[in-house]
């Protein structure tokens, strides 16, 4: 499950344009639908069983991180990093992929 202080610290983003830190934190089945997180620093987070669904996370590094199993229907990751990301079993119905993104991730 969630760590607690990871999941507040990602629920509450404000729109200021600062980079959102979350790298390392642990996600894991959080509901974060709808979350606005544009250029996020989520390497190597652990996202799996998470719901992301309608997610914007345009360009926000995700190398590494754990998103096995997680629903990202709908969610944008136009330019997001996907390096070394595991997206095995997740749900990319309707999502906005970063164009290569195929040959970087682990399944």
């Amino acid at each position: 499950m969630a760590d607690p202080d990871d999941l507040a610290r990602a629920k509450s983003v404000d729109n200021s344009g600062d980079r959102y830190m979350l790298s390392e934190a642990d996600l894991s089945e959080a509901d974060l639908s709808r979350v606005n997180l544009p250029y996020a620093d989520m390497s190597y987070a652990n996202l799996s069983g998470a719901n992301l669904s309608g997610a914007y996370l345009l360009c926000a590094n995700l190398s590494g991180a754990d998103l096995s199993g997680a629903n990202l229907r709908d969610a944008d990751l136009g330019r997001a990093n996907l390096s070394g990301a595991n997206l095995n079993g997740a749900d990319l119905s309707g999502a906005n992929m970063p164009d290569g993104w195929e040959s970087v991730v682990r399944s």
